[in-house]
């Protein structure tokens, strides 16, 4: 069936509802090919577009209602089987059915919220999730395949469908979920400095110069240099004799006491971090070696690149579990078969 994918030039709308009842969510995505009718329903279909990184939350009719906890997108959709029981009273007198095809997706990493976000939570929202709807109606067309109902007879409640599209502009709108962006977002950086509006730039300066780039690293580079100052003194103060080794190994500081060799992975930021940056190096070493991981987040930084305070955070014997990491960027061996030079225009 066709399906209006809106979302589909936009990188940053990777969000996705589940609305079930089931027991072991964050297992897969798993849906018929079509409903009780023999017809492919848009739900069921949805399972197809979902891909790998982008985020599944999970809504639990059990336990609230609302969204619980999240996992994301492990691999392509494939075609599997399901035995299934539709909901409804048509659905209790078909009972439950033979082996059937359905979509399956599979899904890995799946982590609790600290704060679910409830239904009750979601009503007292409910005239800006109804003008976000609105608006996004506007600018992209129907159907949205938008994940709560929304009418002046009832409060809102969700879809009784099973896969919905979460829009990105509903995920902004709720400070629980500030994991979940940091989580997806492809290069989580720190937010760049904005350069002076262009009509208040004198028109020899309107070139292209670099320097708002140039000033960007420079941030992330006072911001990197003042949490490894801090780990290293602070290893420092209790005996250790410390080395920075970020430039030529993959982890940031090695410490050394009475014999012992502790191998520390330093990350800072201005923000508040429920999300990292790790490469595959970082992670292999850690997955290897025992390791301290040590964040600091909530950084002051000055207009001088002069940083101070911060919230500090470690784990120790620490090594992410590869469930859990997520693929913000690809990395892709070029095909054999390029031509040489300029394209043809």
């Amino acid at each position: 069936m066709a399906i209006n994918r809106w979302w589909i030039n936009e990188p940053n709308e990777r969000y996705w509802l589940e609305v079930t009842n089931r027991e072991d969510i964050g297992t897969n995505l798993l849906a018929p090919q079509v409903d009780d009718s023999g017809k492919p329903y848009w739900s069921y279909t949805l399972v197809r577009e979902v891909r790998p990184g982008d985020l599944i939350l999970h809504w639990d009719k059990n336990h609230g209602p609302g969204v619980v906890g999240y996992s994301h997108v492990r691999g392509e959709a494939f075609a599997s089987t399901i035995t299934w029981q539709s909901r409804g009273t048509y659905g209790r007198q078909r009972g439950a059915s033979d082996p059937e095809p359905a979509w399956e997706a599979p899904l890995g990493g799946y982590r609790r919220l600290k704060h679910p976000v409830t239904q009750a939570r979601l009503r007292e929202i409910e005239p800006t999730i109804q003008a976000l709807r609105d608006h996004l109606r506007e600018a992209v067309g129907s159907p949205l395949y938008f994940p709560f109902a929304l009418s002046s007879k009832r409060p809102l409640r969700t879809a009784q469908v099973y896969l919905t599209k979460l829009p990105l502009a509903l995920v902004e709108e709720l400070p629980e979920l500030r994991e979940l962006r940091q989580t997806a977002v492809s290069e989580p950086h720190e937010p760049e400095v904005p350069d002076p509006p262009l009509a208040s730039v004198p028109k020899q300066r309107r070139k292209a110069t670099g320097y708002g780039r140039q000033r960007d690293v420079q941030r992330r580079q006072a911001i990197e240099r003042y949490a490894m100052d801090l780990v290293l003194s602070h290893y420092r103060s209790h005996g250790y004799e410390v080395e920075d080794v970020g430039a030529h190994s993959p982890w940031d500081i090695t410490a050394r006491k009475n014999g012992t060799e502790v191998h520390v992975e330093v990350k800072g930021s201005t923000t508040t971090r429920e999300a990292i940056d790790l490469t595959e190096g970082e992670v292999r070493h850690a997955e290897g070696i025992s390791t301290c991981l040590v964040v600091i987040d909530q950084i002051a930084l000055d207009d001088d690149l002069r940083c101070h305070g911060g919230r500090w955070r470690s784990w120790s014997d620490w090594s992410p579990a590869r469930g859990a990491l997520v693929a913000t960027a690809y990395r892709y061996p070029l095909p054999v078969g390029g031509h040489s030079g300029r394209p043809t225009v």
